[in-house]
């Protein structure tokens, strides 16, 4: 359960809107100190602010860090180690998409994503294991907040570089389990892969055709995000449940990893 997670720090990156500020949210409900990192940190803070307000145990703390500089990121883990000793739990949940195909997209595209979904992810694994590492943590979580475009090619040529990145995180992560292995390590690594939730991705991705973006939510009656319930067995992640975050399941058993393909179906849940 939860208890055991009560005041222990998690680093949640793209923390300022959608499965990022649901994670965020629902970490805090349940007592945990939340690093929640983006470029722009006002929506994170007023995030804190509500989460205050509802009285929640945890607490938010906004941190501006712009993901594409790694400086910018190791000065984000200097300062949690400096504040709060150090991150338990780091939940590599930041991402985005251009539409830049492979036979005409522009590489400052393109860099943009393998800048923020892979090498941000990259770095920010490192440092979270150093982290627990130095500190003698050995019951962290590493989370990957992969995407179904990590396992299969999606049939738009606006997304096929964007399913080379999550392709690329699938990858990372298996490699991340294996070297834990090695290191004989209890800290686990997670990988869960959702289908379409209705957030502002969409809209960010088609960023100058906001009609294009409504359409892709409303063509398959996207599931909404909600997050129902957080109720860990034995770490703080998150289940992705008829496509939309409800509630926590993972794998207990030493350096496993599930990956939770999540159908893309309606859900009843209604928003957050």
């Amino acid at each position: 359960m939860m208890e055991r997670w009560k005041g222990r720090v998690a680093l949640v990156t793209g923390a300022s809107v959608g499965i990022g500020a649901a994670v965020a949210r629902a970490l805090v409900q349940h007592g945990m100190k939340v690093v929640g990192c983006a470029r722009n940190v006002d929506k994170i803070e007023k995030l804190a602010a509500e989460c205050q307000s509802a009285g929640y145990s945890g607490t938010l703390i906004p941190y501006k860090c712009d993901l594409c500089n790694e400086e910018e990121i190791l000065s984000m883990f200097s300062a949690i180690k400096t504040l709060h000793q150090g991150v338990d739990v780091c939940i590599n949940n930041a991402g985005l998409a251009h539409n830049e195909p492979l036979l005409s997209g522009r590489t400052e595209g393109w860099r943009n994503m393998i800048d923020v979904n892979i090498l941000a992810l990259a770095i920010c694994t490192r440092e979270a294991y150093q982290s627990m590492k130095e500190r003698h943590v050995d019951d962290g979580h590493i989370i990957n907040i992969n995407s179904m475009g990590g396992h299969r090619m999606v049939p738009s040529a606006d997304e096929h570089f964007y399913c080379a990145t999550k392709y690329a995180v699938t990858a990372m992560t298996e490699g991340l389990r294996q070297e834990l292995r090695e290191a004989k390590t209890h800290i686990r690594a997670t990988s869960i892969s959702p289908g379409i939730v209705e957030t502002e991705f969409a809209f960010r991705h088609h960023n100058s055709d906001p009609e294009r973006a409504a359409a892709v939510y409303e063509s398959i009656k996207v599931n909404r995000l909600c997050v129902c319930d957080v109720s860990l067995h034995t770490s703080p992640a998150v289940q992705l449940y008829h496509g939309c975050l409800s509630s926590t399941v993972f794998e207990s058993r030493r350096h496993r990893q599930r990956h939770h393909i999540c159908p893309e179906r309606t859900c009843s849940c209604s928003d957050r």
